[in-house]
This record gives C-alpha cells, sequence and structure tokens, in this order.
C-alpha cells in the first residue's frame, strides 16, 4: 500500500471517530423513544424543513378534554391549532406533525418556529392529576428530542404552554393558556427526562464575576460526572475547548471582554462526557468597557522647557500594566506601577522642538498614547551690568518760600524756606538781614506787627559752603491798623 493511499485511509478514520464523538448515538437515542402511532394532521400546521439543532424548545400543553377527542379536533382544519404529539394518560403516544414542521400550538410564531408541542390528555386544574405512564412516556419523548437537538434539559428549554410570551407582556401566548398548571410535577419530568436522556449525572455551569463586565474576567466550568472535555462559546462561536478538568477559558487567563463590543452577550458551555452523553449552560452577560485612554499635567503643548520638565501621566478606562517615555522617539523611561511620573532633563538637548511621547498599555492589552511638542529655548546671553550714573553734585537753589509775591502778612508770622546746597539761609526784610537759619527746614518767625504799613521786600539769600549767595525774593503788604473808635477817649 503507497504513503498516499495509506494518508487517505488515515483522514478517513480520523473523520470518522471525530463524527462518532459529536454526534448522539442514533441506535441508542431512537431506543428511548416510547412507540407512536402516526396520524398526520390536515393542514393545521406549515411546512418546514426544520433541522434537529434548529429545535430549542419542547413545550408542554394539555389538552382539557379527552384523548381520541382532542386528537380529531387537532386534525380538524377548523381548529386552527396543532400539536406534534398527544400523550394519552395510558401511555400511548399519537404524532400528528412532523417535527421538521412547524405547528400551530403556542401562540406565539417565534415559539413555533422553534419548538415542539406536546399535549398529555388531561385538565389543567382536574383533581386526578397526570399518570406514571404518561409521566414516563412522555419524558421519554422528550429526551429523545433533547438529544437529537442537543439541546440542554432544563426548565429554560422545556417549558409550558403558559410560560409562552404573549401581547402586551402577559403569558400563555395569545389567548393567555396556564397550562400544564399546578398539577404538572416538573421535578420529577425534568428528573424523568435527564434519566432517560442518560444524563442525568452531569451538569457544567458557566461561572463569571457578577454583575457588569470590564476588561479581563475569570470564566469557569464547573464540571460534573464524566465530562472529558469543555467547549466555551460567545455568541454561539466556539472560542475556546478545555480538555482537562478544572475546566476554565484560556487555560484559566480569563476572558478579555475588550474584545466584544459593550452590550449584552450569551456564554455558554457545553460539556461532553462521550456520544449522545452532554450538558450545555449559558449565561446572559453585559458588558461596559470604558475607552483606554491618558491624561497629564505639568506640560502643555508648545511649552519653553527652560529646566527640567516633569510629567505625570493617569490612565483612564483600565489600570495600564506599563508606560514608556520618549524623546523624539528615543526611549527615556519605563514604569510598571503606578503613580506613573516621568522627569526629562533638557540640559545637553539642541534648542528646537521636541516632542514629548507617552505609550501605556492596559492589562487588557488595549494600547493608549499621547504626544506632547515642546520648545527648548536657546541658551540666554549673560546681559552687561549696568554702569551706575555719576553723582550730580546739588546746585545752590532757592527752591520755595512760605510768602507769595503780593501776599499781605499780619501779626507774627513763620517764613519757611526751602533751599538745596546751602550751609545757611539769612531772612532780609527791606535789605536787613532779620535772622539765619543753617538747618534745614529753613524758618524765621517774623512779626509783620511790628512794620510800618505798606509793601515790604522779603528776601531769602542762600549761602553755599564755598560762599556763593542765592536769593529769592517776594514783596508783601502790610496793612495799617484800622482807626479807634470816637469816643472812647476819658474826658
Amino acid at each position: 500500500m503507497s504513503f498516499l493511499r495509506i494518508s487517505r485511509v488515515l483522514v478517513a478514520l480520523a473523520a470518522v471517530l471525530a463524527a462518532s464523538a459529536a454526534v448522539p448515538d442514533a441506535q441508542a437515542t431512537r431506543s428511548i423513544l416510547p412507540p407512536i402511532t402516526w396520524l398526520k394532521g390536515e393542514g393545521n400546521f406549515t411546512k418546514a424543513h426544520r433541522g434537529p439543532q434548529s429545535i430549542d424548545r419542547v413545550v408542554v400543553h394539555v389538552t382539557e378534554g379527552s384523548f381520541w377527542g382532542s386528537v380529531q379536533w387537532l386534525q380538524n382544519p377548523r381548529a386552527h391549532a396543532s400539536s406534534h404529539y398527544v400523550v394519552g394518560r395510558g401511555g400511548k403516544v399519537v404524532q400528528l406533525v412532523h417535527v421538521s414542521d412547524i405547528a400551530w400550538h403556542a401562540g406565539n410564531w417565534g415559539v413555533n418556529v422553534r419548538s415542539v408541542g406536546i399535549e398529555h390528555e388531561g385538565f389543567t386544574y382536574g383533581p386526578n392529576g397526570f399518570t406514571d405512564t404518561q409521566y414516563r412516556n412522555s419524558a421519554r419523548l422528550t429526551a429523545w428530542l433533547a438529544r437529537r437537538a442537543l439541546m440542554p434539559i432544563d426548565r429554560r428549554h422545556i417549558i409550558g404552554h403558559g410560560e409562552v410570551p404573549g401581547p402586551g407582556g402577559r403569558r400563555g401566548g395569545a389567548s393567555g393558556h396556564t397550562d400544564p398548571g399546578p398539577r404538572w410535577n416538573w421535578q420529577r419530568y425534568l428528573r424523568l427526562v435527564r434519566s432517560y436522556a442518560g444524563v442525568q449525572k452531569l451538569s457544567v455551569v458557566p461561572v463569571v464575576p457578577p454583575g457588569t463586565l470590564r476588561g479581563i474576567v475569570p470564566w469557569r466550568a464547573p464540571a460534573t460526572g464524566d465530562i472529558k472535555y469543555v467547549e466555551f462559546s460567545v455568541n454561539g462561536r466556539v472560542v475556546w475547548v478545555d480538555r482537562r478538568a478544572p475546566f476554565a477559558f484560556a487555560g484559566g487567563r480569563g476572558l478579555n471582554t475588550t474584545t466584544l463590543r459593550n452590550g449584552r452577550h450569551v456564554l455558554q458551555v457545553h460539556g461532553v462526557a462521550g456520544p449522545g452523553r452532554y450538558d450545555i449552560a449559558r449565561k446572559t452577560i453585559v458588558v461596559d468597557n470604558r475607552a483606554f485612554a491618558l491624561t497629564s499635567a505639568g506640560v502643555r503643548e508648545w511649552s519653553k522647557a527652560k529646566g527640567p520638565v516633569r510629567l505625570r501621566v493617569r490612565p483612564w478606562g483600565a489600570r495600564a500594566a506599563r508606560m514608556t517615555f520618549t524623546v523624539d522617539g528615543r526611549r527615556i523611561a519605563v514604569d510598571r506601577r503606578a503613580p506613573f511620573v516621568f522627569t526629562w532633563r533638557p540640559l545637553s538637548t539642541r534648542p528646537g522642538k521636541r516632542v514629548l511621547e507617552i505609550v501605556a498599555k492596559s492589562v487588557d492589552g488595549r494600547t493608549a498614547s499621547f504626544r506632547i511638542p515642546v520648545v527648548v529655548p536657546q541658551p540666554a546671553r549673560p546681559k552687561p551690568k549696568p554702569t551706575p550714573p555719576k553723582p550730580v553734585a546739588p546746585v545752590l537753589r532757592v527752591v520755595s518760600q512760605s510768602f507769595a509775591d503780593g501776599q499781605t502778612a499780619t501779626g507774627l508770622v513763620v517764613w519757611r524756606v526751602t533751599a538745596t546746597a546751602a550751609a545757611s539761609v539769612e531772612f532780609v526784610v527791606d535789605g536787613v538781614v532779620r535772622g539765619a537759619d543753617v538747618a534745614g527746614p529753613y524758618t524765621f518767625g517774623w512779626n509783620a506787627s511790628e512794620e510800618s504799613p505798606g509793601p515790604h521786600r522779603l528776601t531769602a539769600r542762600a549761602v553755599g559752603r564755598d560762599g556763593k549767595v542765592v536769593e529769592a525774593s517776594v514783596t508783601v503788604t502790610v496793612p495799617a491798623p484800622p482807626p479807634e473808635t470816637a469816643g472812647s477817649a476819658t474826658p
């Protein structure tokens, strides 16, 4: 046998083994079924070509009447209703609609499209309940449907007619049904279904942290029984397979929710023990990841870097695992722990534009960055020291005096003179020195009442240290005394 032929044989054998591991054993599945009588309906259904795995619900109904009466009515086109199966109290099972076709049983088209309806002889609130044989044959039928469709055996996938959504938020489909009612023992029924399906000892559960999820979160799948491997799916797509217990997504590294859009997603775990033996569980999660971004403080764009630059960086939306600081593409520092503070000293840097850049990587693998252009200025040239002005010698000058030209003076007045560079100031009245003062402010008390009425010339004479004299004169008037009143003399 050639090598090529051997290779083809091995490939074909591997394909057969893989198919037998993924598909339930057809013979074992058919052996579950109870005896079924086929009585095709007369148009109370919709022709379809549903595949086994397009069915994800079994809806349990109650006939509200006798077995054969209910069968005949569901075959009647006037009923405008049908069911795939009817199970009698004695265990007899009649099939009216093929599983690949759509029966009109739930009062909700969306549920009809993906479900199988099973009617049970009896009354929703009748005192007699349902028989053991009826429970068992119905459970065998449901177990066959579940194994054939790879459908989980739980109360989310095996429901009563009263749980079907109806208009206006009600339940029970379009007509508000309540069957199978309080007489139906759900716990017993599901236990029987699992028993007939051979999955009663198998269980797998998706476990993720509660609440809204962000970043990388652990996703485990605790399993019981002899489950050999677990498939982890997100929104119906298998993204990981773990073949070693304890089963966990990505080998325990967790689910990176940043790869998913924000909103609702369905996580599913499919635990497989062997052909036809499995368990499936789903969990709806809500992802709300904030954008990974950076903010900084300490440096503004196009600012002048005259001295050490200290840049403080803060991550938002996720924890940063690493930050790299570069200047013009040259790495300056790497920091892996908050607070992230970077210092750059442009002492030996050529003047001109420089670009500071921070590139951060989050713990969930996302990247954020920002760039800040700055300017390194030309080094400042030292300014020459200013030459102090030469001191200017004060000029001998009479600046001002307290009398104004043309003023009237009466009584004792203080004559004040302001002078610069003076050694003394002489006070001269009508050419006669009346007094002198050697320190400013230069003052002299002059009694104008002792002068004759009329004008008088007052001269302030400043005498410098070198003997130089500067004068300033004003003319003031001394008024005549008032006349004495007549009759005031003594006779």
